[in-house]
């Protein structure tokens, strides 16, 4: 696209919606109701492939937005999309153009490029009836957002600068002309009055109508491209020099503050009134003409402010589009989104973010209608303790504490509430957080992603699962949900996790020798690794081995006490007699019955082992003249059976090189005194080589280096 296009672009606002069930773009002068998000997080984005700058209405969780010029494969339209997901529902591709879509009952009322007001079928966008009212539609068409207001249909044509007035059957109910309008203007309603801008003199006029299209009054301002907002008793308009304040009952100038002005209209809320400018200022004044602060932004602002929950939210309408959201008491900036156009590119925005149950709808130049979402209401990391968590539900009074349920419960505990229903079909999570299933939105969990197949009260949970309960419809994912729970599961039966490195060698206990890679080596490692004190009981060594009979001060009592698993498998000898490799993970675990388990125990040790295959411990080596060989002896001990080759090798100063290899098999735990040949040829230089012993399996020879040892000194003369 020229940038001569863009900066034709644009849109203007609708600032109050009439009837009780219209939904229309600013709603209350741009305050509204629903909260939005404090973070910049994507919910989704969706390309629509011409400009979108109408800005997106949401009902009943679907977003309505048109798309205006386009390029390469455009496919212009007013799109009905899931406000979840960005999924088209229906496209009326006979529409397109800058009209931001005002929503009543059954009926969508929008303007279109070709100079018609619109009205569509709600659930599949067919054409109900169009009017053609702007005579000479230009660049812009119908650019004017519809208002809705007691079964009437208010809209402005910028060509003759009239108001319309039409049933919802299209009939005209009348019509009050001014000669001429902005092309973006769009009419508000306050207290049974009708607002719009149009040509008064030489300058532009506020005009105030009754419902019969009969005129209460009109103030004369200067030059302006915006709408009015109204709200409290007072009527913001922005012209090209300042910002100025009416009386909504008599349309005197209660005051007035010097800005640049553009089409962005004002939002007045909780006293306050927020206007963009020509020169990227974001103005926040009190009602009274009081300055409260001002934000620079990158660039002109035609985007209208949003104000929700103290938060303020607009766009700028320059190459790089950046959606910003200020703390509405004192300008703070929150959060700020900026679009990456290719070079050469524009990427304004001159869409208005609609707010809608958290989340935030724009869209942008790029062709792009994007959401912005916090879904998120709580996460963290939860600690389960075994046993079994009562419910106080009729029925069912508790559940092991180890379930997903349980997750949620122990999440829930002064942070949000919790109801449970206890059904035929098991327990059913009924609400989160007061959210309760409504319109096909449930609440589901996963585990790690995944949609288990039991109910989360029989879903055992593991130490590190992730569990995430999501409200949304069935089929939608938990990325895409309106509202998340996430939980970070902690098994707190786990007193330690210790990775420990284990080499070949022994230890001892009293009397006894143990080798360093037993299921008891491991202990050993972590204990000092972890800081706790074990002991153990020789009393039965010659039938057993060494039994553990405390860790971390926990004394066997009575049939429990300690046992140990390696990779889930209870071992059937003692712990001193069982090797364990690399990659192995031993469990030490107290268990109060036969039944039970690393997952069901109160108290639990967790072990991973590091074990290299084998280790070179150390090595020595004879020195040599040229054209005669060295010999390395090399002390190698295995922790994995198998063939291994033995490499000596190393460089002088000069950068020759000498080198000699062995190869050998070795039993599990064997340690063994390895001699290399290391032949020195006699065209290499004399004097001292610094030479490394290294060891491979043969299997991976020479690509998997396991360990080496030195460098060791060898003189060649």
């Amino acid at each position: 696209m020229k940038a001569w296009l863009f900066a034709l672009v644009g849109l203007m606002l609708l600032t109050l919606a009439g009837d009780v069930l219209a939904i229309s773009f600013h709603e209350n002068a741009g305050n509204f109701s629903d909260s939005g998000p404090k973070t910049s997080d994507l919910l989704f984005e969706v390309e629509l492939t011409g400009l979108i700058d109408a800005s997106p209405v949401v009902d009943d969780d679907i977003v309505y937005v048109e798309n205006w010029y386009g390029w390469g494969d455009w496919k212009p339209g007013f799109y009905a999309l899931n406000a979840l997901t960005g999924d088209v529902v229906w496209v009326n591709n006979q529409l397109n153009g800058s009209s931001t879509a005002a929503i009543t009952y059954d009926r969508i009322f929008v303007g279109s490029l070709d100079g018609y007001l619109n009205c569509l079928n709600k659930t599949n966008g067919e054409i109900i009836w169009r009017k053609k009212i702007e005579s000479d539609p230009q660049w812009w068409g119908v650019a004017s957002s519809p208002l809705i207001y007691n079964s009437t249909v208010y809209v402005v044509t910028f060509s003759d600068g009239t108001l319309h007035a039409f049933d919802f059957d299209g009939n005209e109910k009348w019509n009050f002309s001014t000669g001429e309008a902005p092309h973006y203007t769009s009419p508000a309603v306050y207290e049974g009055k009708i607002y719009f801008v149009g040509k008064k003199g030489n300058e532009m006029g506020v005009y105030c109508l009754n419902e019969s299209g009969g005129l209460i009054w009109s103030s004369e301002v200067e030059e302006t491209d915006s709408s009015p907002s109204v709200a409290d008793g007072i009527v913001a308009i922005p012209t090209k020099t300042k910002l100025v304040i009416l009386n909504a009952t008599y349309g005197n100038v209660l005051w007035g503050a010097p800005v640049e002005g553009t089409m962005s209209s004002a939002t007045i809320a909780n006293g306050k009134i927020f206007i963009g400018t020509e020169n990227g200022y974001l103005y926040c004044f009190g009602e009274d003409g009081s300055f409260k602060w001002a934000f620079k932004a990158n660039g002109k602002i035609d985007s209208s402010p949003a104000y929700a929950d103290g938060v303020v939210y607009f766009a700028t309408n320059v190459q790089k589009g950046t959606i910003y959201a200020l703390n509405a008491s004192n300008g703070d900036l929150v959060w700020s989104y900026s679009l990456n156009p290719p070079s050469g590119l524009y990427y304004n925005i001159m869409s208005s973010p609609y707010i809608y149950d958290g989340r935030l709808y724009i869209g942008a130049d790029d062709g792009k209608l994007r959401c912005f979402a916090k879904q998120i209401l709580w996460e963290g990391e939860v600690r389960l303790f075994p046993g079994n968590r009562t419910l106080n539900i009729v029925g069912k009074p508790s559940i092991d504490n180890f379930t997903a349920l349980s997750a949620l419960v122990e999440a829930s505990e002064g942070n949000f509430n919790v109801s449970i229903l206890n059904t035929e079909w098991g327990l059913f999570v009924n609400s989160i957080a007061d959210i309760q299933p409504a319109n096909n939105y449930y609440w589901f969990y996963v585990v790690n992603g995944e949609m288990p197949s039991v109910g989360a009260a029989d879903y055992m949970v593991e130490e590190n699962d992730t569990v995430e309960f999501f409200f949304a419809p069935w089929g939608v994912s938990h990325e895409k949900a309106r509202y998340r729970v996430i939980m970070h599961v902690n098994l707190t039966n786990v007193l330690y996790k210790v990775n420990v490195g284990l080499k070949p060698g022994v230890f001892t206990i009293g009397n006894h020798s143990i080798g360093n890679l037993t299921a008891l080596g491991a202990l050993q490692a972590a204990s000092k690794i972890a800081g706790f004190d074990y002991t153990v009981n020789d009393a039965y060594y010659d039938s057993f081995g060494l039994l553990v009979d405390s860790i971390a001060g926990i004394q066997n009592q009575g049939y429990s006490g300690w046992m140990f698993a390696v990779n889930n498998i209870t071992p059937m000898v003692s712990a001193d007699k069982y090797d364990v490799k690399d990659g192995d993970v031993v469990w030490w675990y107290y268990a109060t019955s036969m039944n039970d388990t690393p997952k069901t125990a109160p108290y639990v040790i967790e072990i991973v082992v590091t074990a290299p295959d084998a280790f070179v411990s150390n090595f020595k080596v004879t020195n040599a003249s040229r054209g005669g060989n060295a010999t390395a002896y090399v002390n190698v001990t295995a922790v994995a059976s198998g063939w291994y080759v033995v490499v000596v090798s190393g460089l002088n100063a000069e950068g020759d090189y000498i080198a000699g290899t062995g190869t050998l098999r070795l039993e599990q735990s064997e340690s063994v005194e390895v001699p290399v040949l290391i032949p020195v040829p006699t065209q290499v230089s004399t004097g001292s080589y610094n030479l490394y012993a290294g060891i491979y399996k043969l299997s991976a020879y020479p690509n998997s280096l396991i360990a080496y040892k030195g460098p060791v000194s060898c003189e060649v003369n």
